[in-house]
């Protein structure tokens, strides 16, 4: 009999992990203290794997911080570095997990399937779609198809690369999507496909790594609108932001206030990426960067357009080097 393979469980709390008194109610939930609750409730998962659970933390993620994203990082590459752990399923709050995958992605060391799974009603809900989520991503995690492809997502039937991969709805269980690029495989019935690879860099192909003693650059987002004012751009550099991302319309276009801003922030040696608010679509290169000394985003959104900028500048990189990420990873 073939012996099953020794997944690393990771939990953090979330949606996933939560309850509510109410079985009908999907949302003002509380997450459950005892993270083993969410283990018991899917008694299935001990068919795929030898499960090793290790609580990390129970927190909403919208709550959560990037000292614990960190934490989520260091401890991944710990448990990875164990030969006789094959894979690590993360559980992850929905509101934040795009940008923690993201960070895994780029920063683990492995070849190994890292999979993130999370809900979007909680475990007390009549129609709990956590308990499926994390069987399949155990199952994705056991699956020889799963190595080398990166950090992924699996939600809803579907694996989605962290590289691509956005929360695009509020409240519906089919709220993870990869707009640009489609998901990268799907989960019917007990049999996975996976469609296409990721080519980007990732893992141990990524430049980029954190050790305990980082502290992740602050990076701050300001959306461009009819009634934007210069005191968004000077509060960025009064409270001394390392970097920002500048959410424009359309193709990362930026109103005349914005463009004076986004000077400003040049001049105070504040590096600015020009995104886009459509949510989808890359945002090419324009002569609005030579005017006003921004850099594109190219084919990143505004939440991975952060986590990248942040790691940049933790990295060091100098302006070309951060235009060269932009475009390439």
């Amino acid at each position: 009999m073939t012996q099953l393979k020794r997944i690393a469980l990771l939990t953090t709390g979330g949606t996933i992990a939560a309850t509510h008194p109410d079985g009908t109610a999907t949302t003002n939930y509380e997450v459950d203290p005892d993270p083993a609750q969410l283990i018991q409730a899917v008694p299935e998962i001990q068919r795929l794997a030898q499960i090793e659970h290790h609580p990390l933390f129970q927190i909403d993620s919208s709550a959560i911080q990037p000292e614990q994203q960190k934490q989520i990082v260091l401890q991944t590459n710990l448990l990875l570095t164990r030969g006789n752990i094959d894979a690590v399923v993360i559980t992850h709050g929905t509101d934040t997990l795009e940008e923690t995958a993201l960070l895994l992605h780029l920063c683990l060391k492995t070849a190994k399937p890292v999979v993130l799974v999370g809900a979007m009603r909680p475990a007390s809900a009549l129609s709990a779609d956590g308990p499926l989520n994390l069987y399949q991503a155990v199952q994705v995690a056991t699956h020889a198809d799963a190595h080398n492809l990166g950090v992924l997502v699996v939600m809803d039937d579907q694996i989605h690369s962290a590289r691509f991969v956005r929360k695009m709805h509020s409240l519906g269980t089919d709220a993870f999507a990869s707009p640009d690029t489609g998901p990268l495989g799907l989960i019917g019935d007990q049999h996975l496909y996976i469609g296409h690879t990721p080519r980007r860099p990732h893992t141990t192909h990524s430049r980029f790594s954190l050790r305990e003693q980082d502290e992740l650059p602050v990076v701050d987002v300001l959306y461009d609108h009819p009634q934007i004012t210069l005191g968004a751009f000077q509060n960025c550099i009064e409270q001394h932001c390392a970097g920002v991302i500048l959410a424009g319309t359309g193709n990362g276009n930026l109103s005349p206030v914005a463009q004076q801003g986004a000077t400003l922030l040049h001049e105070a040696g504040i590096p600015v990426i020009r995104t886009s608010q459509t949510g989808s679509g890359p945002v090419s290169p324009s002569t609005l960067d030579q005017q006003c000394h921004t850099l594109p985003a190219h084919w990143w959104g505004i939440n991975g357009a952060r986590i990248l900028l942040s790691l940049c500048l933790l990295a060091q990189l100098n302006r070309e080097q951060i235009q060269h990420t932009f475009r390439h990873y």
